[in-house]
């Protein structure tokens, strides 16, 4: 089975901002600097001689985390030009196969770390860092049901 895709600069962006929220630490780090900003401004309003400038600065690297990763984003999409090409995504029972305007790149399923599902992706990741983002919009249930019987055969980890 195979499908056609081209992830757009506002796709990639998405993604990249899908795969950092996705790590136990980015979500524990967020929740930290959250809670330090709550307890900042509540302090702020009930006592009088509090300042709110304890406030700034977990909203100051909240914002600039966010900031960060979407300028991070559209300067990877830019210089890489890889990343606009309309791919085919060939998906065999002993290996993926990716094929774009300027390479060709094929991973046998006992090379993928594992495959995640999450509501705009499926993600197969190469290793625990690295992941290869196919939007769902391109992807129906008839292949994602073929490649989870795949991907079981071959014992690979997924929550499809």
């Amino acid at each position: 089975m195979y499908i056609k895709s081209t992830i757009t600069e506002t796709d990639f962006v998405n993604a990249t901002f899908a795969l950092l929220y996705s790590k136990t630490s980015t979500k524990v780090l967020i929740g930290i600097l959250l809670l330090f900003l709550v307890l900042s401004i509540v302090t702020a309003v009930l006592l009088p001689e509090a300042s709110w400038s304890q406030a700034i600065v977990p909203l100051a690297v909240l914002t600039g985390l966010f900031l960060i990763t979407f300028f991070g984003a559209k300067r990877n999409f830019a210089l890489n030009k890889r990343m606009g090409e309309a791919i085919e995504y060939h998906f065999d029972n002993d290996y993926l196969l990716m094929k774009g305007q300027s390479f060709n790149f094929e991973l046998s399923w006992n090379k993928v770390y594992k495959v995640t599902k999450t509501k705009n992706w499926i993600l197969i990741w190469q290793n625990n860092q690295i992941a290869t983002p196919i939007p769902r919009r391109d992807i129906d249930e008839e292949l994602i049901t073929h490649l989870r019987g795949t991907l079981n055969g071959h014992k690979v980890k997924n929550n499809l």
